[in-house]
C-alpha cells in the first residue's frame, strides 16, 4: 500500500514522499519539531562557519597582497573594499541558511496528521486500505473517467475524500486493536471481559462496515473497468473499414459473413457500452458523500 494524504494536502508534499520518504513521520509519533542546522548539529554548524570565515579572511588577505603588488594603490583599495563586501554578503547568506528550516522538513512538519503512512496500519487495516487504493486508482485512471463519461460522479473530488475517510477509520481501528491486545495480555477476568466485550463487538461492527464500504469501491472499480473495456472495444471497431478493405483486396469472393459481423457487432457494442456506463454510474452513486 501507499501513503494516504488528506484531500487538502498540496501536490508538492505528495511528490516529496516519492523523493524523500524518510522525512515523513507516522501519525502515532509526535509532531516533528522545527529543525535547522543549529538545532540538529550545532557543533558541526559552528565549525563550518569558522572554516568559512577563515577561508574568507585568508582569501581576502591573499587577494589584497596580490592587488597591492600589481595594481595602483587607489584601484587596489577599491577592489579590496569590494571583495570585503562580497565576503560579508556571502557570510550573511551562509549564516541565514543555517538558521532557516529545510523546506522539506517544514512541509512535513506542517502537514503532520494530514497523511498516513503504511506503518500507521496493522496487517488487517493495510490489506483493506490497499484494496481501496487500487479501486480508486482504477477509477481515476480509466479512459471513461478521463473522457468525462462519468463526470456527474465527481470522482476527482469524491474518491479522495472517501479514501481519506476510510484511512482514518482504519487507523483508529489499528490503534484500538493494539490497545485491546495490550490491555488483555496475559490476563482474563470477568471484570475485564465485561469491559472489553462490548468494545470488541463495537470494533467488529466498525470493521464490517468499513469492509462493506471497500467492497462498494471495488464494485464501482469493476463496473468502471467493464465500461473501459467496452469503450476500448468500440475504438477497435472503428478499424472495421480497414479490415473490410483488406478482405476485399485479398479475398474478393470470400465469405461475406465476416463483414456482416462488423455491422452487427457495432450495433451490439453501442448497447453494451451504454449499459456499462449506466452500471458504473449506479455503482458510483452508492459512494456519494452526504451533503
Amino acid at each position: 500500500m501507499e501513503p494516504v494524504f488528506a484531500p487538502g494536502v498540496p501536490v508538492g508534499v505528495r511528490r516529496l514522499y516519492e523523493h524523500r520518504p524518510e522525512l515523513f513521520v507516522a501519525a502515532g509519533a509526535r509532531r516533528p519539531k522545527r529543525e535547522t542546522s543549529w538545532s540538529v548539529a550545532p557543533g558541526n554548524t559552528f565549525g563550518t562557519l569558522l572554516v568559512w570565515l577563515a577561508v574568507c579572511v585568508g582569501g581576502w588577505i591573499l587577494a589584497l597582497i596580490v592587488m597591492a603588488a600589481t595594481l595602483p594603490t587607489a584601484v587596489a583599495a577599491w577592489a579590496a573594499v569590494a571583495l570585503a563586501g562580497v565576503a560579508v554578503l556571502a557570510t550573511g547568506g551562509v549564516l541565514v541558511k543555517s538558521m532557516v528550516e529545510d523546506r522539506g522538513h517544514k512541509a512535513v512538519r506542517l502537514q503532520h496528521g494530514k497523511y498516513l503512512l503504511p506503518e500507521d496500519f496493522d496487517e488487517e487495516a493495510a490489506r483493506l486500505l490497499g484494496r481501496a487504493q487500487r479501486a480508486v486508482k482504477t477509477v481515476l485512471e480509466a479512459t471513461v473517467t478521463r473522457r468525462g463519461l462519468l463526470d456527474e460522479m465527481k470522482n476527482e473530488l469524491v474518491l479522495p475524500e472517501q479514501l481519506w475517510d476510510i484511512a482514518q477509520v482504519l487507523r483508529e481501528q489499528t490503534v484500538l486493536r493494539a490497545r485491546q491486545k495490550d490491555i488483555a495480555r496475559g490476563m482474563s477476568t470477568a471484570e475485564l471481559d465485561a469491559v472489553l466485550g462490548p468494545q470488541r463487538r463495537a470494533l467488529t461492527l466498525s470493521a464490517d462496515a468499513i469492509k462493506r464500504k471497500v467492497d462498494l469501491l471495488g464494485k464501482y472499480a469493476d463496473r468502471v473497468r467493464a465500461a473501459d473495456a467496452a469503450l476500448r472495444a468500440e475504438a477497435a471497431l472503428e478499424d472495421g473499414d480497414r479490415y473490410i478493405e483488406l478482405l476485399a483486396r485479398t479475398e474478393p469472393v470470400g465469405d461475406t459473413s465476416v463483414v456482416q459481423g462488423f455491422s452487427d457487432e457495432a450495433s451490439a457494442l453501442k448497447d453494451t457500452l451504454t449499459r456499462s456506463i449506466n452500471a458504473a454510474r449506479d455503482a458510483g452513486r452508492t459512494l456519494a458523500l452526504p451533503e
